[in-house]
């Protein structure tokens, strides 16, 4: 299998996507306990558990950016906090969620948008870049950095919230794999957005 080629960055914004969603996930279960297994026939539930986790058997295989991460993922639903909140009931279940999903979005927005900082601080001090530029540069690389681990975190849960019990690697795998394609769809949406607004000055200059 070829192996995909990411940054540390990118690495780095999956495992607090996937670690997240690992972390939510006894949450998640008692969602899926409470009336989540209604939404779907049991028979899809088995398949898509099946078919997740096999594909995230050879993913954490074949990207080894991913593979620690999944393990340490793992490790999180020994932590208290994790055994307790299948007990707590569902509004208690659903506030660990939101936390969940709050606490990579801002775990995300401090990555990228920190990142992004230290490279604009450079490119101004260098006079290759404006101050308000900058700050652009910043908010937008912060906002979709939020995004897409918040992203991220809610789909691992959403899956376990669906089908039961799926295995804390494949959990993770999702997490990390869903925060990835929301960051290329955002960053891709917003250059579009950016070249169709120059169009349109350079159309009405």
């Amino acid at each position: 299998m070829k192996r995909l080629h990411l940054t540390r960055i990118d690495a780095l914004r999956a495992a607090i996507a996937g670690a997240n969603g690992v972390g939510a996930r006894a949450a998640a279960l008692a969602l899926f306990e409470a009336g989540g297994r209604r939404v779907l026939p049991a028979a899809v539930q088995r398949a898509v558990r099946g078919a997740v986790e096999s594909e995230a058997a050879r993913l954490v295989m074949g990207v080894g950016l991913l593979e620690q991460g999944a393990s340490t993922a793992g490790r999180l639903l020994e932590t208290t906090a994790a055994r307790s909140v299948a007990v707590q009931g569902v509004r208690a279940a659903g506030r660990q969620l939101l936390r969940g999903v709050a606490a990579s979005a801002g775990a995300g927005a401090l990555v990228d948008g920190g990142i992004a900082l230290v490279k604009a601080v450079r490119q101004v001090r260098r006079g290759t870049m404006t101050n308000r530029e900058a700050a652009v540069h910043v908010a937008r690389e912060a906002g979709t950095g939020a995004a897409a681990t918040a992203a991220g975190t809610a789909a691992a849960a959403l899956l376990v919230t669906l089908t039961g019990g799926v295995a804390v690697p494949a959990v993770f795998v999702v997490g990390a794999a869903a925060s990835l394609g929301a960051k290329l769809g955002l960053e891709a949406w917003l250059s579009h957005r950016e070249r169709g607004a120059i169009r349109a000055q350079l159309q009405t200059a």
